[in-house]
């Protein structure tokens, strides 16, 4: 295919290097942050943004593809990283960005989150509703809805504490249990240029989602009850909210925008299915009905136009994620691209709005993404660039999927990725289990595998009980398991690799980065003889401690206190205190690394700083390293660079030798 456009970005020339690695590719290959990511295509189709990490700091491009040239170079905002790029419109570019932000000397870091409008051609900006008042404390927003009737207007929803409405509220719904009642979830209309916001609608303490009308009217919204486990579906009608579902299950239903017919709201929710699926609750209030399911994986979301907002399909989870396809022009349109691309994954991120251009990521578990632009009036595919230009034609690992059984005959699945031409006999191996823990590892590029595979290492990454994608039982099965059955599995995965002759007994570390890293240190404190190593990034090491910060950091009565003491159990359990890796530091055997970011506001660097003195009190080897400046995420080069670096070194010291 064409690769005009790689020249033409002047920058992206080292994109189109053939060469082929005789060793292993350099740590920076892997952990330098993608050059080029948020790639996003104006409306017209006629311009290109993206943000390009390989400089000293980061820049927002954009490009004009009429002209075939870039048309402006921004430095990203100070102090802030970018998390998403995205067009209002061809003169207005939205900028998702957050910022660590710690209010008081010693007191938690809270991340706080803003949408950025700026105009390309002034390079002008504006923070999107939190530019007055208290909306400035408040530390995240949702953006609803883009695209509304009235023009320069978006709808966006938020956390807003009043003052008045906490004196009215006290004496009723204090009695509930909410504390914080000043505190409503308000959905705005807020001017797309300068930034100010206009209440249209005020929620309560309870409120978790809106849904407006293609209009941008306040149509439908959620509330959730934690301490009740109860949830509500309200319709506005009449100029009255009434309701029209009600669950009492214990789980939330993830609210998705109205249905295409504009009677009634999406949801996802179980609904006494096994696997979550999508339903349309009619404003009639009429039983739901299921519009898109699957008998074998979880449907995650909906895919819909980003200018009618039309369903297009929605997508399933599990360890081989399908596409359902609404729309017979999209079905044909993604089937022609996946043979153009040689069957691989090729995902549109975006198309201008007469669909005569789109932007393509076409990427494979072992081959990071290429972005394309499709020109379907010249019938061309131009590359844009790589998201790591500097593994482009590298050999890389192949990820197979695979199951093994828990000491229950429980059925796990999982990932592992080898060592391109190594074979897969009697390996050095590293587990990797995920964060979350209600998450899950997916059959796509992965940095942190790929590089250690890089390095000769088989990898295990197990969908432990407790993931997400794969059935609502494999999810709740991970409740009040910290260091129990969801630990089991990781054992077990070990285990049954080392049955199979893929792994070497003698030479198997364990590395996770947040619950992953929980999951490391107690893979190290709860089954010391399994592991020569363990590697927490960001970990927790501390229960009790971690669900105290957690009531500081979010309040005692917030929904997230909630769902922790539900997930991990009261901090005052024995059964928690004894699962805390910090309070068995005396088990450990092996040698320990911890690394951690200074500003992660999700857990606090106290955790592997306490971790660090339980190992230091007993003379355990270990080796603590703050990164600065660095959140939860490692979302900096040098920090992921630093990591990669101090990974290498220990696991060729401890594995590479055994």
């Amino acid at each position: 295919m064409a690769r005009t456009l790689a020249v033409l970005l002047g920058y992206l020339c080292v994109c189109v290097s053939t060469l082929s690695w005789a060793a292993p590719p350099p740590v920076a290959a892997f952990g330098q942050t993608p050059a080029m990511e948020f790639v996003a295509l104006s409306p017209s189709g006629n311009l290109l943004a993206w943000l390009e990490n390989s400089g000293a700091q980061p820049l927002i491009h954009i490009f004009d593809l009429e002209k075939g040239a870039n048309r402006k170079r921004i430095t990203a905002p100070p102090k802030a990283t970018v998390r998403d790029l995205s067009w209002f419109d061809d003169e207005t570019l939205f900028i998702g960005a957050s910022m660590a932000y710690r209010p008081e000397v010693g007191g938690p870091t809270y991340e706080w989150y803003r949408t950025i409008s700026m105009n390309i051609d002034s390079s002008e900006s504006r923070i999107l509703l939190h530019t007055s008042g208290d909306l400035q404390n408040v530390t995240a927003s949702t953006l609803l809805s883009m695209r509304t009737s009235k023009p320069k207007t978006v709808i966006m929803s938020s956390w807003n504490w009043s003052a008045l409405n906490y004196r009215q509220s006290t004496g009723s719904r204090l009695a509930g249990g909410r504390k914080d009642e000043g505190w409503t979830y308000d959905v705005y209309e807020v001017n797309a240029i300068s930034g100010e916001p206009r209440l249209l609608d005020r929620g309560t303490p309870f409120t978790s989602d809106w849904v407006v009308d293609a209009d941008g009217r306040p149509i439908a919204r959620s509330e959730w009850r934690a301490d009740q486990s109860t949830f509500t579906l309200l319709h506005h009608r009449d100029n009255s909210w009434r309701e029209i579902f009600r669950s009492e299950s214990g789980e939330a239903p993830v609210v998705l925008g109205m249905a295409s017919d504009g009677l009634g709201v999406l949801m996802r929710a179980g609904l006494n299915r096994p696997y979550s699926a999508i339903w349309r609750v009619p404003f009639d209030g009429s039983a739901p009905q299921m519009v898109i399911g699957d008998e074998h994986s979880d449907i995650g979301g909906l895919i819909r136009d980003p200018y009618s907002q039309a369903i297009v399909a929605a997508w399933s989870t599990g360890s081989d994620p399908q596409i359902f396809w609404l729309d017979d022009k999209a079905r044909t349109r993604a089937a022609s691209l996946k043979k153009s691309f040689g069957g691989k994954d090729a995902d549109l991120l975006g198309r201008s709005a007469d669909a005569t251009r789109a932007l393509v990521s076409v990427r494979s578990h072992a081959t990071p993404a290429i972005y394309y632009l499709i020109d379907y009036k010249k019938r061309t595919a131009d590359i844009v660039g790589e998201e790591y230009p500097s593994l482009v034609n590298v050999p890389l690992g192949e990820v197979r999927e695979l199951t093994y059984k828990a000491r229950d005959g429980y059925e796990v699945p999982a990932f592992v990725t080898l060592p391109s031409g190594a074979g897969d006999k009697s390996l050095p191996m590293v587990v990797l289990p995920h964060g979350g823990p209600e998450s899950r590892d997916e059959r796509s590029f992965d940095w942190l595998a790929q590089f250690l595979a890089s390095r000769g290492y088989a990898v295990l990454q197990p969908q432990f009980r407790g993931s997400t994608g794969y059935g609502e039982a494999h999810r709740k099965a991970g409740y009040r398991q910290w260091g129990r059955l969801m630990q089991d599995d990781v054992t077990d995965g070990v285990k049954a690799l080392i049955e199979q002759g893929i792994a070497n007994p003698k030479r198997v570390c364990i590395v996770g980065a947040s619950y992953g890293g929980y999951a490391a240190l107690a893979g190290a404190a709860f089954t010391p003889e399994l592991y020569a190593c363990a590697v927490s990034i960001n970990g927790i090491s501390n229960l009790p401690a971690m669900l105290s910060y957690e009531e500081v950091h979010s309040g005692k009565e917030s929904d997230s206190v909630s769902y922790w003491k539900d997930h991990i159990g009261p901090k005052t359990s024995p059964e928690v205190i004894s699962k805390s890796p910090s309070r068995a530091a005396a088990n450990v055997r092996a040698p320990v690394l911890l690394l951690h970011g200074v500003n992660d506001s999700v857990v606090p660097v106290t955790q592997s700083r306490d971790m660090a003195t339980a190992l230091n009190s007993l003379a355990k080897p270990h080796t603590l390293i703050e990164l600065p400046g660095e959140d939860h995420w490692l979302s900096r080069s040098d920090s992921r660079i630093r990591v990669l670096t101090e990974l290498e070194a220990f696991l060729a010291t401890h594995l590479q030798g055994s």
